[in-house]
């Protein structure tokens, strides 16, 4: 499993747009930054039918709108979701 944040910077005014076309990609979800274009950014993936992180973010900066890509915290890892939550629990 890996998780990482991103913040994905938009093109003026294009943060809405860019962030629609972000969450149709499996595994990533926007939490905000859409009215400052500096997107907010998680991505996962888990298992062997969900492609590497690395090659969601790359294609990421091959949406239209998208200027840059930058990787703030990822977490890698072989436990498994539920492991994490018995864990914190």
């Amino acid at each position: 499993m890996n998780i990482c944040s991103l913040v994905v910077h938009t093109k003026p005014e294009k943060g809405p747009v860019v962030s629609k076309r972000l969450e149709k990609m499996t595994g990533v979800e926007v939490h905000g930054g859409e009215d400052v274009d500096k997107l907010i950014v998680t991505v996962e993936d888990e298992g062997e039918t969900v492609s590497p992180v690395s090659d969601t973010m790359n294609a990421m900066n091959g949406v239209k709108g998208v200027v840059s890509t930058i990787l703030i915290y990822h977490y890698g890892g072989e436990e498994s979701l539920e492991e994490m939550k018995r864990e914190i629990n």
